[in-house]
């Protein structure tokens, strides 16, 4: 399988183009991340979820809980798997859907990732929220500061979020593009990882993104083989895509700021 990964400024971005063994520099998110995860006292690789149906679907992250997704890790500069373990008995939590609903917007998501950080202490938060924020057509004028809070809140306890940018939803392209602003400043205000969802889908379907990696309802990403993370799949199936993504960022995280030491 051909693919490569570029890391570009606080921005994590997997691209799906290349060969050979590659060597990216350290993301500048690295150290700042590092330093906030000092104070990590909570679940060791606890990976929470803090979204919408997106996130609340089975379709997204959990067929990490039982398929294996190394032999689709390009050749680089960090480890394939933790040190003597598989993925999918590091990383905790992939089945708990208690900080993501069905239309949930950030208002509703806030309270329950409060909750969530306290119960579970996760040592990584992704975080995607605002497709059901932007259904009118505009941004809440409340949007910015909920979601800030949250990344706040999950740096004062040493978890790193991961956000994610929102993916195209079809007759809202303004008002996605707006929430992604939001989403992007965080991200380079606070130094976190960010997972450019949206721009990975127009890259990979500019023209065709509409039925193939989001759905007939315009809204949720696609089905289908979502444990399957080839080139060819990855162009055709929404849920494995964002699976794909947001799992590199936790691997990156993994390696550069839980354990370092296994990267060496």
């Amino acid at each position: 399988m051909l693919r490569s990964f570029e890391i570009c400024v606080g921005v994590l971005m997997i691209g799906l183009v290349g060969a050979g063994s590659l060597r990216a520099a350290e993301p500048t998110w690295a150290e700042p991340m590092r330093q906030a995860h000092r104070k990590f006292n909570g679940t060791p690789m606890y990976v929470a979820k803090f979204g919408d149906s997106i996130t609340y679907s089975r379709a997204f992250w959990t067929p990490l809980g039982w398929s294996d997704p190394t032999p689709y890790i390009p050749n680089d500069d960090l480890p394939k798997s933790p040190r003597g373990r598989l993925w999918k008995q590091a990383i905790q939590g992939v089945n708990d859907t208690d900080a993501c609903g069905s239309g949930w917007t950030v208002d509703r998501l806030l309270p329950a990732a409060m909750l969530a950080l306290k119960s579970h202490k996760p040592e990584v938060a992704l975080i995607m929220i605002g497709t059901n924020d932007i259904s009118g057509g505009k941004l809440p004028d409340t949007y910015a500061d909920q979601l800030e809070r949250i990344i706040t809140a999950c740096l004062d306890q040493g978890c790193v979020p991961i956000v994610s940018t929102i993916p195209p939803r079809r007759d809202r392209a303004e008002a996605v593009a707006e929430a992604n602003r939001v989403i992007k400043s965080l991200a380079r205000r606070y130094h976190i990882p960010l997972v450019d969802f949206h721009a990975e889908i127009l890259r990979l379907r500019s023209d065709d993104w509409d039925g193939t990696l989001i759905s007939e309802d315009g809204v949720h990403p696609t089905g289908g083989k979502t444990q399957d993370y080839s080139d060819e799949n990855l162009r055709s199936c929404g849920y494995a895509l964002r699976t794909w993504l947001n799992f590199m960022a936790v691997r990156e995280v993994y390696f550069r700021v839980i354990a370092p030491k296994e990267a060496k």
